[in-house]
């Protein structure tokens, strides 16, 4: 009954054949939209080449092929095997159309569909769905599309989509998949092997199925040697050649998410594949020494909390990244593995104090300048008032900013933000395209301390543009066909020198924290290091002509770490990282920046002041300016033994503090008010619930310049010395000097569970 089908099935296509094919409609039938060239498959590679990842699209592991570059042996085998009156015919072969219809009706006889390769195109293109009335519509659109297409156009389409096992799909993949060669260079034996995998791919495909896939080969030399595309002698060699199926190469997998991003890139239209290969900038020698430096130093620090980290290289001149690593612990058992710690947002400590510092200096400040490292209350983040401190718990007074820099003092910072404004920090942190900046309000003057969470991606583009003396440019990867750079002046050239010279200054950096780390380096190079509020992220941006840095190490949930620094967990291998680029440099034609030089120059100041040295000055130093920018100054500060004078706004921190070398003060000041400036008249004070209450401390100032030998009342309540345990409520705080009385200023303290910034 089946066979009978069949063939009534094949005599009736004949005659609806002959009613569609005298209809103007039947070019509606086949749409050449659904024949556009696929996506092909893609392998992505490293600077030099190097597989990163060979990407199959839609799981399908293919790569069209123009028929001009297709072996002539292989065209020669497909057609023989296949169809092989393809040339004479225009869709329908009618010859076989009546075997078939003569075959399917004996008993016994193998049933026979005479399918021609315009028919199995259509097929392929459009999918036949299960049952035998469906034939007749691929038939008559194999007509149809013999009639809109050329005959090598069609043959095109199908060496291009007809499938040969393993998920590969086209001749141009199976033959490098199986052979390890082009598709031009087949031998006869190969291209009849190919040749003969497509009727049964499942059970010919020869890596598995090598005996079948053989036999299978010499019934399609018969077939060639019978139509006579080949000769008796080509037959018999052909025989001959042994079968040598090239091992399956491992398929490689490195650099995850970097090469996710890359795929993006190109799905999206933002980049190019040439013959098959999408190249990026990373390089892959590098990439894998980074990622062993970054997994050896959470592995040291995985005691005191440390579960993962992540690192970037990218070359200066250029922006392309030439390492990316996403997670140092990659897999389902490590904390985040699967995720792209890069652009994961974290709290940047103080690294974001040199993007200050060089507003700073853009606004006349130098390395000379001195800075006021002196403890003094503040608002934070949603209105928290808080103290700062440096991280030994000590207050400097009066620091030169070279020193306060290059040791990361976070009073003295706060005073560079004061001196150029909360607006201009949040401004400038913008231009940086740091994502995590809302407002100056929102912020408060913590926001110079990394009161914000930004990624390590956004931190290397911002440490980019020091290096490139002031210039940003968009971080690449390297992708051919994405949009130019474009670059963008983010710095004063003249500010982002001093910043980097800052930052150079190695010995300066041995004063602060005892270890230069320029050995792991392998030379100078510049270094800012950030640990975040309550010691859970440890940064670290290391830069030098060529190359930028960035490291964090932390875990990924946000718990607190066992007090592991920036510079002590993240500085020691971002240097080492900084090695290894500039170990590669040559190799990877990393060129150092070009910029216009700033010539610095020598001159020796005063240490307490940063003044021109005068008679009396006893700490000498030998400090770096930019031509030009030199104090002008001299220093009249001492008394005849050398000790130093300072001004009123000192006096509170002279109290406190009891530096030596220090003579007299401008503490009694006469003009002007007493009033209370700490804290704030109107002040909303929060106290922590789940911590024991911090105190705060008392500040007074008369004529805008901050006063000691204060006496203190609260509620009408004389306290001792000038700090305050606050509690919950409304309360006055009044300040009394030398017989006169301040206004009170009220203030409320509330409960709040945010943590305060440090």
């Amino acid at each position: 009954m089946r066979r009978w089908r069949a063939t009534a099935l094949l005599l009736s296509l004949v005659v609806v054949l002959a009613l569609v094919w005298s209809s103007p409609l039947r070019l509606r039938l086949v749409s050449l939209d659904r024949f556009a060239r696929p996506l092909d498959s893609v392998t992505v590679v490293d600077r030099h080449g190097t597989p990163l990842r060979y990407e199959r699209v839609d799981g399908i592991d293919r790569r069209w092929v123009a028929l001009d570059d297709v072996s002539p042996h292989l065209i020669a085998a497909v057609v023989a095997a296949e169809d092989h009156r393809f040339w004479q015919h225009h869709g329908i072969d009618w010859r076989s159309l009546a075997r078939a219809m003569v075959m399917n009706g004996l008993p016994g006889s193998p049933l026979s569909g005479a399918s021609t390769i315009s028919q199995q195109v259509i097929k392929l293109v459009y999918r036949r769905p299960l049952g035998l009335p469906s034939k007749a519509i691929e038939v008559l659109r194999a007509v149809v599309l013999e009639e809109l297409m050329s005959k090598r156009e069609i043959l095109e389409q199908y060496v291009n989509r007809v499938p040969f096992g393993d998920r590969i799909q086209g001749v141009s993949r199976a033959s490098q998949a199986y052979f390890g060669r082009s598709v031009s260079d087949l031998t006869v034996a190969q291209a009849a092997l190919l040749a003969g995998i497509p009727q049964a791919p499942s059970a010919t495909e020869p890596r598995r199925h090598l005996a079948r896939a053989t036999r299978r080969r010499n019934v399609v030399l018969g077939r060639m040697r019978e139509t006579g595309v080949i000769d008796e002698t080509t037959y018999e060699t052909a025989l001959r050649e042994p079968v040598r199926i090239v091992t399956a190469p491992a398929r490689p997998y490195e650099a995850p998410r970097y090469v996710d991003r890359a795929l993006d890139a190109w799905a999206g239209g933002r980049a190019m594949v040439q013959d098959g290969r999408l190249k990026t900038s990373l390089d892959l020698e590098l990439q894998r020494a980074a990622e062993d430096a970054m997994r050896r130093a959470v592995s040291d620090f995985h005691t005191r909390g440390v579960t993962n980290g992540s690192a970037m290289v990218v070359a200066n001149q250029s922006g392309e990244v030439m390492a990316y690593v996403a997670a140092a612990r990659r897999g389902e058992d490590a904390a985040a593995g699967q995720m792209d710690l890069l652009r994961r947002r974290r709290q940047p400590g103080s690294t974001l104090k040199p993007f200050v510092y060089a507003l700073l200096f853009e606004r006349g400040g130098t390395a000379a300048t001195l800075l006021r490292d002196v403890a003094t209350p503040m608002t934070g983040a949603v209105g928290v008032s808080f103290t700062a401190s440096d991280y030994d718990g000590l207050q400097r007074g009066p620091v030169r900013a070279r020193t306060a820099l290059a040791s990361s003092l976070n009073l003295a910072a706060l005073d560079a933000a004061r001196r150029v404004g909360p607006d201009a920090v949040v401004a400038r942190l913008r231009r940086l395209s740091f994502g995590g900046v809302v407002s100056a309000e929102h912020h408060g003057a913590a926001i110079v301390l990394g009161g914000i969470d930004i990624s390590a991606e956004e931190l290397a583009g911002a440490y980019v543009a020091l290096a490139r003396g002031g210039v940003g440019i968009p971080l690449s990867l390297g992708l051919q066909g994405s949009e130019a750079a474009v670059e963008e002046r983010l710095f004063e050239q003249q500010s982002a020198a001093v910043v980097t010279d800052i930052l150079s200054d190695g010995r300066a950096r041995a004063d602060a924290f005892g270890n230069d780390l320029e050995d792991l380096a392998g030379g100078t190079f510049a270094l800012k290091t950030g640990t975040s509020t309550g010691w859970r992220d440890a940064w670290a941006a290391v830069y030098d002509e060529r190359h930028t840095v960035v490291v964090w190490l932390g875990d990924p949930s946000g718990r607190a770490l066992s007090e592991v620094s920036g510079f002590e967990g993240a500085a020691p291998v971002a240097a080492r990282i900084l090695r290894l680029a500039r170990e590669r440099a040559g190799s990877n034609g990393a060129l150092p920046v070009e910029r216009k030089g700033q010539r610095f120059v020598r001159v020796e100041v005063c240490g307490a002041t940063g003044l021109l040295v005068g008679e009396r000055c006893k700490h000498r130093i030998q400090e770096r300016f930019v031509e030009g920018t030199a104090p002008r100054r001299r220093c009249n500060a001492h008394d005849e033994d050398g000790s130093v004078r300072l001004s009123g706004q000192y006096a509170g921190w002279v109290e406190r503090t009891r530096p030596g070398g220090v003579s007299r003060f401008a503490r009694f000041v006469t003009a002007g008010e007493l009033e209370v400036v700490q804290p704030q008249r109107g002040a909303r004070l929060f106290v922590e619930a789940s911590s024991r209450v911090s105190e705060v401390p008392l500040r007074a100032a008369v004529g805008g310049r901050e006063v000691g030998n204060v006496s203190w009342e609260v509620d009408g309540r004389g306290i001792d010395g000038s700090w305050w345990r606050p509690t919950p409520g409304e309360h006055e705080v009044v300040a009394t000097l030398g017989g006169r009385r301040s206004a009170a200023a009220k203030v409320r303290v509330e409960v709040s569970s945010r943590a305060l910034v440090e």
